[in-house]
């Protein structure tokens, strides 16, 4: 499967065009871009492909789940047929193969293309039609050396046009195909063909080597040999063709007995399987292919672990020329950074001592102030006890006035019903004399 080395795996959604652009230009001279999982309109997916027209240092594109169809893979397809940088383009779970003119377009482009070397399109809705054209790309196509289809729905036609195009490549050395229902035919047939493809590469990287002489040799595996280095030939070459081709054993004698195994290399191991390869073919029962093909398995595993062992060989006497080297000049930088952070430490002091001057100061002035605060609270509380005892005298007095008010309310109330019984009484003599006084009249008359 595709991957994206030194790609930070960070999810970044461009909901419009000005932040895309921002982020592609903030981008412009890193050898990565990831928008995975970005949100990227086909509006978006125009300026990705203006972008890689106009940019030299990516290598890595990372545009998975962004739901792109078959018009943002169109465009994409422009600026990748400008492009010259690219080494790596991660696809999966898109919907480019939804419409098979995505596909095409993509694939038209990759033909030709000179420098991409990982393709992913997982998870990307293609069908047999969009086989068809990945086929066709890789009978043209000559760089590229990984692929991942799985999860598509390729089927067993797609799985069988994307077989012819691999018979005719000898570049793809790892085509991942879980999930895309080719059948378990087809991807054996697969796996021979990169197996095949494996073998040349280690063939042709050492030619002179002990198994590659033994190989070259033998008018088969020489045959095989041939074969791969000539895409529009299939898998085998004619038997004479084959026997014209190969090299006289005179002409490379080969060393044989302890000599021969002092001289044996891991790479010889590779070629060997041209050898392998072919007695696999030559069998017609089911288990013996089955022994040999698990045979083939064996030794990929082992020339990976290889592979890995002289890798990272390679990148211990780098660390540790890389430790070795320079060490003077780093001695001096460190020097250097040293004396800065001494002075910056002495100026961190400083204006430390300043600081600690100009707290004091404050310090004081704030006890000040605190002490003033103080008394002018303690003068604030004795004024509002003062205030508030002056409060009740008051309303007691009040209520006191209020008493002796509601005392003589009572006596006045009293005061006038007793006049108001005097007036009656009085009123009631002036008629008693009234009538006296006509009482005598009377009398007197």
């Amino acid at each position: 499967s595709s991957r994206i080395t030194g790609c930070a795996n960070v999810s970044v959604v461009m909901n419009n065009i000005p932040a895309l652009l921002n982020h592609l230009d903030a981008n412009r001279e890193s050898p990565t871009l990831s928008l995975a999982y970005a949100s990227i309109s086909d509006e978006g997916i125009v300026e990705v492909s203006k972008f890689l027209r106009d940019n030299p240092f990516v290598k890595y594109l990372d545009l998975r789940g962004n739901n792109i169809q078959a018009k943002g893979a169109m465009a994409l397809a422009n600026g990748i047929k400008i492009n010259r940088s690219l080494r790596s383009l991660n696809l999966k779970w898109n919907a480019i193969g939804k419409d098979p003119s995505g596909m095409q377009a993509l694939c038209d482009v990759l033909k030709s293309n000179l420098t991409i070397g990982h393709v992913d399109l997982r998870n990307n809705r293609i069908n047999n039609v969009g086989a068809k054209y990945l086929g066709e790309m890789l009978t043209a196509n000559t760089t590229i050396t990984h692929l991942d289809l799985s999860w598509n729905d390729l089927g067993a036609d797609g799985g069988l046009a994307l077989l012819e195009g691999l018979k005719h490549n000898s570049t793809v050395l790892d085509c991942q195909l879980s999930g895309s229902k080719v059948g378990e035919e087809t991807m054996h047939e697969v796996a021979f063909l990169l197996r095949r493809n494996k073998a040349s590469a280690a063939y042709k990287a050492s030619p002179n080597s002990t198994g590659a002489q033994m190989a070259a040799a033998d008018p088969k595996t020489a045959a095989l040999g041939k074969a791969v280095s000539a895409p529009g030939r299939g898998n085998q070459a004619p038997a004479a063709e084959t026997e014209e081709e190969a090299p006289p054993a005179e002409e490379q004698p080969l060393k044989k007995g302890p000599q021969a195994k002092a001289n044996w290399t891991p790479k010889d191991s590779s070629t060997l399987m041209l050898r392998l390869m072919m007695k696999e073919r030559e069998q017609v029962l089911p288990e013996d292919k089955l022994f040999y093909q698990q045979i083939a398995e064996h030794i990929d595993k082992l020339l990976l672990e290889t592979s890995k062992h002289k890798q990272g060989r390679v990148d211990g006497e780098e660390r540790e020329k890389l430790s070795t080297t320079g060490f003077l000049e780093r001695e001096q930088r460190y020097i250097k950074e040293i004396r800065q952070a001494e002075e910056a430490l002495q100026r961190v002091i400083s204006e430390k001592e300043f600081s600690q001057k100009e707290l004091a100061a404050k310090t004081v002035s704030l006890n000040q102030l605190n002490d003033q605060s103080t008394s002018e609270v303690r003068e604030s509380v004795v004024s509002q006890e003062k205030s508030a005892a002056e409060e009740q005298q008051l309303r007691k007095e009040l209520r006191e006035l209020q008493v002796e008010k509601k005392t003589l309310q009572d006596k006045l109330a009293l005061n006038v019903k007793d006049l108001e019984l005097l007036e009656q009484e009085n009123e009631r003599l002036r008629q008693h004399v009234k009538s006296f006084q006509r009482d005598v009249n009377e009398i007197l008359a």
